[in-house]
């Protein structure tokens, strides 16, 4: 027998392993749970850190005030936060979770690098509307341009990309799973409402200047606008909201009908009526005063008042009868029956028009009716909202392609629709895609019977970017020359952006002729590309001589917008306008100065007409109407017959800021700059003039929402 001296063990039961093994799970569970609790509440504390990041990036980036709009921005931004932690970590899979965490995290990334990158090369925001009518175009048309403007800006994205990398690093165990339900549910929810109702308190307590936060985040909305005072989380989420729902309506009641007050009324002084009797100490007999009538239709305002069923309807019809129309002058009719040529030229400034360098256009500016003081405001929409605020007239609808949404609309008033129902041939060409901004569906109906571009009749041009404009004339006058009269259109795109050697073919066609230029390679980029509508502009004249009709044709050229391509994305933004200004510019409205050419032949032979008061382009369709003595309804649209002597000059921009004869009101500030030092004006005029600027842009609105035209002519 063989014994053991190794001590006896004792049996160890089975349930003291299994207790020992689970204190050790527990331990464990416990520990992992503490983490995990740790871990959410740092989660729920990152989602509305990142949206003030991004947001506080997008100010910084785009050179705008980190503080503006900081009280809504901030608490709009921890909703958010809450709001979306919430929603990707309420659920019980891991993988879920993190799945969802990664996609909101990357989808809000990229929603503030798309909208960062569209507001450095187009200036706004670009909303849903926008992105289905016109994305498929611009990635088409720009996809080079967009290619190089993603590269120079890299570390952009790098910084956007900042808290998905930390997302992804330090947020890998957290699942909710493992955390209470008041982490995952009740905290996130609580603090999702609270800081949402202090935000929307603030929205309806403060004022905000002419248009009210409230407005602007209602019935004024606009995605541009409203983004820069709400935040771009916010002003997305509205964009949405209002895509689907539609837009709020803002009151229509005739408490905020102001008729633009006379010159007496606004100086306090009373008004001097002029005598028709000879001086008798005077050799010279005086003209007898011509009585003029007003550019004024026979319009029932009474009937359709009492008949309206529509309340906004009603108010407009009570707001447009309201109005004082323009008075006839001197000017009605100058130019009745001539020939008409319309030309909306890219990016066009007053910047490119130069003696040497572009000879023609600085004829055609100093002989014909001269500007000392016009504006081409940028609307919104880039050269969509240019054409559609110098051709119908009235102020483009914030967050809409305004004239796609007018392509169904009766456009009574635009200059094609009168001409044609003088009986004008009428055309509409551009150097370009027809398809861009869906020009084949709104230019016809801008009353042009055919819009012919690249791919739907216009003759072969040189396939480079951006076309030829010499050629675009080449290629179309003959079409009409010896179809008298005629009221043609042209959208040009020669001055189009990048202006650098490289990116724009005609920059690098006239890069000698510019070389004694001292400025930077983009100011005298885009010197030398407007060189090429200078050319075309040579060719149409001397056809016209040739023709023997130059006397008897007009040509009224301006711009779509400033040539916002010339915008630094590093330093300093504006280093190039100030370059070619050859002094700082004023960013809020100085930028937007611009050129407006109306010329003929008998212009040349006559003693220079010059025009000093501010002027912009929702100024040229009555203008034009008076000097082609057709019949218009002053009262139904914004701008005003320059010559007419009963009216008062107002100029108004995107953001409510506006111009008079008696000077500057910055809406940004809430400051006004009078025109010289021996003007002044009290706190009544501003709120006159700002609630006059206020209503035009509501009832711009409301005429392509309401079809308002078709209502009064159908």
């Amino acid at each position: 027998m063989i014994y053991s001296n190794s001590p006896k063990r004792r049996p160890v039961s089975r349930s003291s392993h299994e207790s020992r093994n689970n204190r050790v799970i527990n331990k464990n569970r416990h520990s992992i749970r503490e983490l995990t609790v740790k871990q959410s509440y740092l989660l729920m504390l990152f989602y509305p850190l990142m949206f003030l990041y991004f947001e506080f990036l997008m100010k910084l980036f785009l050179g705008r005030n980190i503080f503006e709009g900081g009280y809504f921005v901030f608490f709009f931004s921890l909703s958010a936060g809450m709001f979306f932690y919430f929603i990707c970590n309420i659920w019980k899979k891991y993988k879920l979770v993190r799945t969802l965490n990664i996609i909101v995290i990357s989808l809000f990334a990229f929603v503030f690098l798309l909208e960062f990158f569209l507001n450095q090369f187009f200036t706004f925001f670009m909303g849903i509307n926008a992105i289905l009518n016109s994305g498929g175009d611009m990635v088409k048309s720009y996809l080079g341009t967009a290619v190089v403007i993603v590269l120079k800006g890299l570390y952009v994205v790098i910084l956007y990309a900042v808290p998905l990398v930390l997302y992804c690093v330090f947020f890998k165990g957290v699942t909710s799973r493992r955390a209470s339900s008041l982490i995952t549910k009740v905290l996130p929810v609580f603090f999702w409402i609270i800081f949402y109702v202090i935000a929307l308190i603030g929205v309806y307590a403060f004022s905000g200047g002419i248009v009210t936060y409230q407005e602007y985040y209602t019935s004024e909305y606009n995605i541009s606008e409203s983004s820069y005072r709400f935040g771009l989380v916010t002003g997305t989420r509205l964009d949405i909201q209002y895509f689907i729902f539609g837009t709020p309506k803002g009151k229509d009641d005739g408490d905020d009908i102001i008729v633009f007050p006379s010159e007496s009324e606004m100086s306090g002084t009373s008004s001097t009526s002029s005598s028709s009797s000879v001086d008798p100490s005077s050799s010279v007999i005086p003209s007898p005063k011509i009585e003029y009538g007003y550019n004024v239709m026979d319009i029932d305002f009474d009937t359709l008042i009492s008949k309206a069923k529509n309340d906004t309807v009603k108010s407009m019809h009570e707001y447009f009868s309201a109005q004082r129309p323009t008075q006839q002058n001197e000017y009605t009719g100058k130019f009745k029956g001539k020939n008409l040529i319309v030309i909306t030229a890219e990016a066009f400034s007053w910047w490119a028009v130069n003696e040497k360098y572009t000879p023609t256009l600085y004829r055609m500016m100093t002989k014909g009716i001269y500007f000392t003081n016009y504006y081409q405001p940028a609307w919104g929409y880039s050269t969509s909202d240019g054409e559609y605020s110098h051709l119908t007239g009235l102020v483009p609808k914030g967050g809409v392609q305004s004239i796609y949404e007018s392509r169904k609309n009766n456009l009574y008033f635009t200059l094609g629709h009168q001409s044609q129902r003088l009986g004008y041939f009428t055309r509409a060409y551009h150097n370009n895609s027809y398809t861009y901004y869906k020009r084949n569906e709104t230019h016809v109906n801008l009353g042009y019977e055919k819009f012919i571009a690249m791919g739907n009749g216009l003759p072969k041009i040189d396939k480079v970017w951006p076309r030829s404009d010499l050629q675009l004339m080449e290629v179309t006058v003959d079409d009409y020359i010896d179809k008298q009269p005629f009221s043609i259109y042209y959208m040009t795109v020669s001055g189009h952006a990048q202006y650098t050697w490289v990116g724009n073919y005609m920059s690098y066609k006239h890069k000698n002729d510019v070389a004694d230029l001292n400025l930077s390679e983009n100011a005298a980029a885009y010197v030398a590309c407007n060189m090429e509508l200078d050319l075309a502009m040579k060719y149409l004249i001397e056809r016209l001589e040739e023709a023997g009709i130059a006397d008897d044709t007009v040509i009224v050229l301006t711009g779509d917008h400033y040539p916002y391509g010339l915008e630094s994305n590093t330093g300093y933004k504006y280093k190039n306008f100030d370059e070619l200004n050859g002094s700082p510019v004023e960013t809020n409205i100085g930028i937007h100065k611009n050129c407006l050419i109306i010329w003929s032949g008998c212009l040349e032979k006559e003693e220079p007409i010059q025009v000093d008061e501010p002027t912009y382009s929702l100024d040229i369709l009555p203008t034009m109407s008076n000097l082609f003595g057709m019949e218009y309804d002053s009262r139904l649209l914004v701008g005003r017959d320059v010559f007419a002597k009963n009216t008062t000059p107002l100029v108004l921009f995107r953001n409510y800021s506006w111009i008079t004869d008696k000077g500057y009101y910055n809406a940004l500030t809430q400051e006004f700059t009078p025109a010289d030092e021996s003007i002044t004006v009290d706190e009544e005029y501003i709120k006159t003039i700002s609630a006059i600027v206020k209503n035009k842009v509501k009832y711009s609105k409301y005429i392509l929402e309401q079809n308002y035209y078709n209502i009064l002519f159908k």
